[in-house]
């Protein structure tokens, strides 16, 4: 399909005109914010679909929602949270979001209920017309989508959902009006919001079914409290909160080094396997979750009561293929329909799969969709593409950490490419995109770097690989390698013009 198959109108009357739309108020979208504030640039829009800000920690609100790295680690570092335990829950992440948009006077910037449905680039003035659902149209030079690979839900397409006479809900659109209490619920996934999710609604008096198709390697969270004492001393002492800071930085970095020095994977497998033997007594649920891959091929998870949910009379283990849903519940492959009140679907989101069911970008040649025919799952650096100009991403293709806090790649990414938009300005450029040469070559280095990493070589299948068996999501280097590329714009790697 080429841009001018799509099925987009004329453009209608633009209703604001701003230097730049920022799409998106998670972290990455007021991060950008920050820094274009920073760069000198006050002529921006942050256009948010929901009726608040906040991203995944508004988005997400089921049982047990709690972020999955240390909590020290997770804010922006000039701007640290003041959390009341090692792992924040999710209620003061949303809360850490909106003190962000109040410390740096950003809710005049925000325009709240603006769905952005896509966007056209005008050849002649240089500018993004991006339309939102309402009918409004915002002109803009540049934009950044706040967005990316965790974004779409994704629900398998089991037969019989539409005839299961209970309640069916995605872990990332939970009905807070819905009572575990005394109901049988499934709860189908194994990865990081089922291990919180599985003990959360044991908790509240749910019996919970879970349907596992691979079991996780789960890392012992430690998990506790932090003292008043302690968050006065990291609140009014910068060196004592720097010093933990680099103390967890390090910590987490020695997973990264175990995923690309696969003799270090024993370390991390057996702490795990301990916690397994010391959380489950009966030896079959403890085969039944014992991982048969390798530590880090799937995204590790965190928790100190995901194992010993299984010890638990009112929690059942299935590993059994799931065939249909039936009106009162589960089919598996043995033939047993497990009777249930609710079924819970943490099964992720789309990733490789991502772009074509986001909001379209297109010139008149090219669309953010060509894109993903031609090349699949990729970017320049994972923040720009080629052949669409003035646009940029935040957490793009090959540009994750599994092993750390995202902030550590979010961070940098947005003050590049807040530079990268005012490196514009001071040069009067008003079209500037990556070359396809300078994406290839990027795209080239990743794959090269992690075809032998543990994410294609660990015996798993995973959202970090593709059909095609390319890892188009990990960032190919550590948290200081990111760093170090996020320092310069590069403008070699950009084709530049100007209007008129």
């Amino acid at each position: 399909m080429t841009a001018a198959d799509g099925d987009h109108g004329p453009v209608s009357e633009i209703t604001e005109q701003h230097d730049v739309a920022v799409i998106g108020t998670g972290f990455s979208g007021l991060g950008v914010a920050i820094e274009l504030k920073r760069s000198g640039i006050e002529d921006f829009v942050v256009l948010e679909r929901a009726d608040a800000v906040g991203g995944t920690w508004r988005d997400n609100v089921y049982p047990g929602c709690a972020v999955d790295v240390p909590s020290v680690l997770y804010s922006y570092s000039y701007f640290p949270g003041d959390w009341s335990r090692l792992f924040a829950t999710q209620l003061e992440l949303r809360a850490y979001t909106e003190s962000v948009v109040e410390a740096f006077e950003l809710r005049s910037h925000v325009r709240l209920n603006s769905e952005v449905v896509g966007g056209e680039f005008d050849e002649t003035t240089h500018r993004w017309a991006v339309r939102l659902a309402d009918g409004r149209v915002i002109s803009a030079r540049a934009v950044v989508m706040g967005y990316f690979s965790l974004h779409v839900p994704f629900v398998p397409d089991s037969p019989g959902r539409d005839v299961f006479s209970g309640i069916q809900m995605h872990s990332g659109s939970w009905d807070l009006g819905f009572d575990p209490k005394g109901k049988r619920i499934a709860v189908v996934g194994s990865g990081a919001s089922a291990v919180q999710i599985v003990p959360a609604l044991a908790r509240e008096g749910a019996h919970v079914v879970s349907f596992q198709r691979s079991p996780a390697w789960v890392l012992p969270r430690g998990d506790r409290a932090i003292p008043g004492p302690v968050r006065t001393l990291l609140r009014k002492f910068p060196p004592a909160r720097l010093a933990l800071r680099g103390m967890v930085f390090s910590l987490l970095e020695s997973v990264h080094l175990a995923e690309f020095h696969p003799r270090l994977l024993p370390v991390f497998e057996q702490i795990c396997l301990r916690a397994l033997r010391k959380q489950v007594p009966d030896p079959r649920t403890r085969e039944a979750l014992r991982p048969d891959y390798r530590f880090g091929c799937k995204r590790p998870m965190v928790s100190d009561e995901y194992y010993a949910a299984f010890a638990r009379d009112d929690v059942d283990l299935v590993t059994e293929k799931i065939v249909e849903l039936t009106p009162a519940g589960v089919r598996t492959a043995d033939g047993v329909v497990h009777e249930v009140d609710a079924i819970v679907w943490a099964t992720g989101y789309h990733v490789q799969d991502s772009i074509p069911r986001f909001p379209d970008f297109r010139t008149p040649a090219f669309s953010l969709r060509d894109s993903y025919e031609r090349n699949g799952f990729a970017a320049y650096r994972g923040i720009a593409f080629a052949g669409l100009p003035n646009l940029f991403c935040v957490t793009g293709p090959n540009t994750a950490l599994p092993h750390t806090s995202q902030f550590q790649a979010i961070e940098p990414t947005t003050r590049l490419v807040a530079r990268t938009i005012a490196h514009m300005r001071d040069r009067a450029v008003t079209r500037y995109a990556p070359t396809e040469a300078a994406q290839r070559r990027f795209v080239a280095h990743c794959r090269r770097v992690l075809a032998d990493r543990v994410w294609t070589i660990g015996g798993c299948t995973s959202y970090f690989v593709s059909a095609t068996g390319d890892n188009t999501l990990t960032w190919p280097g550590g948290t200081r390698s990111v760093r170090r590329d996020r320092r310069h714009i590069r403008p070699e790697d950009w084709e530049r013009r100007s209007a008129g």
